[in-house]
């Protein structure tokens, strides 16, 4: 989409759900990152000797330290959060003990001037379709959060999508989602067996995606196909004219029938500018999608 580039720079990545040696470093390479610029880290000393988990809890001026150290660092990635809330000191559902953790760490992000990337689950309420409802735990992790996204199976389209759920401090866009698929490359050979090491990696689909977190969720809740507004518009396109138009109450019909929700045909209805009308010939008279003409008694909203 040649929207710009990220700012080159270091990165820490706090990982404790991968090995770095069988599956983080053969990603990163297979994505083509610069391996000399990432800095993993799994434990932190304690005691001089020995090591633990890294706790955002106790452990913040010492990621100070180490941002100072490894130098023009532009994000930290900590995968997952929850894993670094220290031993038994905080309650992950207590929107009390997570503002206490995740303030601090705002305030670290915004004195060393670098982003912080926290990557959670989603619970298991698969009948709830707002993606900040979906974050496990608290809800201030996604409450403290500028910005929050959402990654979303598309299974008839061989995809994930990566839906916007929240942007706090960037400029609106009707922009929602991307797309992406899965690669695998080359990034080396096992020294023991000779064998070819492959690793998976994204391949971002070049458009955007029309349709939103909550439409992308619904449609996994109830396990139908995902259908985007492209596809609403085509089907008004096929079914809406200039002079007659066609009923409401049918076309909400076709569209159900199609799995297109409503909120989505009245977004495609609003992008090309069709007009909802009534029938005058009755008090009660049916309303119309209509191609844009002559309009008596309309309502854009309907």
């Amino acid at each position: 989409m040649d929207e710009g580039r990220a700012p080159q720079g270091n990165v820490i990545l706090f990982s404790d759900e991968d090995d770095p040696n069988d599956t983080l470093v053969p990603r990163l390479a297979a994505a083509g990152a610069d391996l000399g610029r990432v800095h993993i880290i799994k434990m932190v000393r304690h005691d001089e000797q020995k090591e633990r988990l890294f706790s955002l809890v106790t452990d913040l001026e010492a990621l100070r330290k180490k941002i100072s150290g490894v130098g023009d660092v532009k994000l930290v990635v900590i995968d997952p959060i929850t894993a670094y809330l220290g031993f038994g000191t905080i309650d992950s559902f207590r929107t009390a003990d997570v503002r206490a953790v995740l303030t601090p760490l705002v305030t670290l992000a915004a004195e060393m001037k670098v982003a912080i990337i926290a990557v959670m689950h989603f619970n298991k309420k698969m009948d709830v379709t707002n993606a900040l409802l979906r974050i496990s735990d608290s809800l201030a992790f996604g409450a403290v959060a500028r910005h929050v996204y959402g990654v979303i199976d598309d299974s008839e389209n061989k995809r994930k999508l990566f839906v916007r759920a929240k942007n706090n401090v960037s400029a609106r866009s009707k922009n929602q989602t991307l797309a992406y698929q899965f690669g695998a490359r080359e990034v080396g050979k096992d020294e023991e067996t000779g064998e070819t090491i492959m690793a998976p990696h994204i391949i971002w689909e070049p458009n955007y995606v029309d349709v939103t977190a909550s439409e992308a969720m619904q449609a996994v809740a109830e396990n139908r196909s995902l259908r985007t507004r492209d596809d609403a518009k085509q089907l008004l396109a096929d079914h809406v004219v200039a002079d007659k138009g066609i009923l409401v109450d049918k076309l909400k019909e076709i569209a159900e029938a199609n799995g297109i929700s409503w909120i989505t045909m009245r977004r495609a209805k609003n992008d090309l500018g069709i007009v909802a009308e009534k029938d005058n010939t009755t008090p009660d008279g049916p309303w119309y999608w209509k191609r844009p003409g002559k309009r008596e008694n309309t309502d854009d909203d309907f």
